[in-house]
């Protein structure tokens, strides 16, 4: 390291202390804000966290929506009526057919542009 880079270096490093004084100093004179802003940095911390748990519940509702889609499909190919399978998993109407929906939309995907031909 060259001698100007150094010299450079030291500036740098009394600039950062002088500054973590100021803030010891101000925070001394308000001690409430020190409170404030760890309230505020926890909070927001919690906000990130919980989204992440969201997100990796998301992906776990439709991990487990996909494998119930499979399985419903299962049971038709064995020749089940739509009602044996309603009464055999419990789930409504209205559910194994947006699973079955879901199902055929991931198997058949939309050509690039056919929704915009509508």
């Amino acid at each position: 390291m060259s001698t100007a880079a150094q010299a450079q270096a030291g500036r740098d490093r009394a600039r950062e202390a002088r500054l973590k004084a100021v803030r010891d100093r101000r925070l001394q004179l308000d001690p409430d804000r020190l409170a404030r802003e760890k309230s505020i940095d926890e909070a927001t911390v919690d906000v990130e966290l919980a989204w992440e748990a969201r997100a990796d519940a998301e992906r776990a509702v439709a991990s487990a929506e996909a494998a119930a889609a499979a399985a419903v499909e299962r049971l038709l190919a064995e020749r089940l009526s739509a009602a044996d399978v309603l009464k055999l998993t419990g789930l409504d109407q209205s559910t194994v057919r947006r699973l079955r929906q879901a199902r055929a939309a991931a198997e058949n995907p939309a050509p690039a542009g056919a929704a915009e031909e509508r």
